[in-house]
């Protein structure tokens, strides 16, 4: 199977003192999305999880060239995968965020094996 994932779920925010902004919830759930997709709660301690968190860049829109965070906290779980995540106040969507205009996360990754 050579198939993008990207799944979605929503956040909550608060801005810190230094300007950057916490964010927190499941970012990825066992519900399926939009277009049926789903991802197990055991595929996140499958090996995957732990190359993450080995650099845990937050990224927008899956884009590769534009880092805005770094998860400092994540939790694998039976209902899916928690997340907390230290946004950039200098990221060009922080204010996005601080506005509720943004305010889902979306995993994206190639599956391997399935």
């Amino acid at each position: 199977m050579n198939k993008m994932f990207n799944l979605t779920s929503t956040f909550k925010s608060q801005v810190d003192d230094d300007g950057s902004i916490m964010i927190r919830g499941m970012a990825s759930t066992t519900d399926f999305d939009r277009v049926g997709d789903s991802i197990s709660a055991e595929a996140w301690t499958k090996g995957g999880l732990s190359n993450f968190e080995k650099n845990p860049i937050i990224l927008f829109n899956h884009n590769y060239d534009k880092p805005i965070g770094r998860a400092t906290g994540l939790k694998a779980g039976p209902n899916g995968l928690e997340l907390q995540a230290k946004i950039s106040k200098y990221a060009e969507c922080a204010d996005l965020v601080k506005d509720g205009v943004l305010g889902a996360f979306s995993v994206g990754f190639k599956v391997k094996d399935a």
